[in-house]
């Protein structure tokens, strides 16, 4: 019998927010999964060994199956061991999550170093923290999908914890019981270059942001948005749209920083050069699309909200605005906010200006991570997995 397996481990979940209920869907891709000597949570790993390809075994996470135990407790104030290492301000801010090194934690509350460390505010002189996973809170569903299954040797490499690697990260997007995690402080949209952001981009870049295969990842992703026959806005647009190749649309408006990017965009039908950090409304009409999409970008406006909201105004009701991010950016542009967060902190973050706009339904977050880079990629010697990809969608309200 065949043990090896290609498999996506998909967590699906849901949080509560100020503005409603936000749904999550986290993807792992696990290549190789050897099912006798590898890690797995709960029970899957049987489950598989009698499952075929195309096969997905579902069942949900228990408490057992996250890392650490952890609570919510009151340490001193005087239990932060590094001030000086904390991001923004120089202050912990509600809700955001921190290294484990950072707090002197008592011994009955020590913690894998693995675990961050939620801050939860302080009131005379303690601070709240809580050390359990960021999945503690909620009912999670694993869904396995086995995709290929062969016949393989595993022993030259040490075996493999894929809970671990799927459980590192989802659960960091989410507030605290519905509270707003306190995400800004003074200066957090200003940049490495705050010079005009039209002299920057001037100069064309004809590049891709991401590898070939997080490309056709963000192309699937606005599949599930973009109607076949529909008027899509490519908000910051380039050269690349990054739509999957047989995407249909009726027509793809670039709104972008260079037109000569653009020009070199063969799936754009018209575009409008335009700069969204000077703070002028979209050049189009109310209800002008049926959908708009924003791809590696969003980490460089520094007013996200209003922007959005004008997307809000274009689109026609019903119709869905998709974001999309990676872990890669220009330094000299991308906002410092951006850069204190990781990257499921930063899908919280896109989904609070989601919420602030206050003309989008719930939004929900994806993820796709541990994909394998494609062999022709001028990157395949740094590393073997795909540029992850990270998404928030959001419906305009009716």
């Amino acid at each position: 019998m065949a043990t090896l397996r290609d498999v996506t481990l998909t967590l699906e979940w849901e949080s509560a927010a100020p503005a409603g209920v936000v749904r999550h869907r986290d993807s792992l891709f696990a290549g190789g999964v050897d099912l006798l000597r590898d890690t797995l949570p709960g029970t899957v790993a049987d489950s598989l060994m009698a499952a075929g390809p195309g096969e997905t075994v579902t069942l949900p996470i228990a408490a057992s199956d996250l890392p650490g135990a952890g609570a919510v407790f009151d340490m001193p104030v005087s239990g932060l061991q590094h001030p000086q290492a904390v991001g923004g301000e120089g202050v912990l801010r509600y809700g955001l999550y921190y290294p484990s090194t950072l707090f002197a934690l008592p011994p009955a509350h020590q913690t894998p170093r693995t675990v961050p460390v939620r801050y939860l505010g302080t009131e005379s002189g303690m601070m709240r923290l809580d050390i359990r996973h960021p999945l503690s809170d909620y009912a999670v569903t694993l869904s396995a999908t086995i995709l290929r299954a062969f016949d393989g040797q595993s022993d030259d490499r040490p075996a493999i914890d894929w809970g671990y690697r799927l459980l590192a990260g989802p659960g960091l997007q989410a507030c605290w019981r519905g509270t707003e995690t306190a995400y800004l402080f003074d200066g957090a949209y200003g940049r490495p270059d705050d010079s005009a952001d039209q002299d920057f981009y001037a100069q064309a870049r004809i590049t891709a942001h991401i590898d070939q295969r997080a490309q056709r990842t963000v192309g699937d992703y606005y599949a599930g948005i973009i109607p076949p026959d529909g008027r899509i806005l490519d908000l910051m647009s380039s050269a690349h749209s990054n739509l999957h190749p047989e995407q249909r649309f009726g027509s793809l408006t670039g709104l972008g920083m260079n037109a000569a990017e653009m020009t070199a965009n063969a799936r754009l039908t018209d575009s409008v050069v335009a700069d969204l950090n000077a703070g002028a409304p979209l050049p189009f009409a109310d209800d002008s699309f049926d959908a708009a999409i924003c791809t590696v970008s969003i980490d460089y406006l520094t007013d996200p909200v209003r922007v959005m909201r004008e997307v809000g105004r274009v689109l026609r009701p019903g119709a869905g605005f998709a974001v999309t991010f990676s872990n890669r950016w220009f330094p000299p542009k991308v906002t410092r906010l951006w850069t204190e967060l990781t990257s499921f902190e930063q899908l919280g973050l896109v989904t609070q200006y989601f919420q602030h706009a206050r003309c989008f339904d719930t939004p929900a977050t994806a993820s796709f991570r541990g994909l394998p880079r494609p062999p022709d990629d001028p990157y395949i010697g740094h590393t073997d997995e795909s540029d992850p990809v990270f998404g928030v969608v959001g419906y305009a309200r009716h």
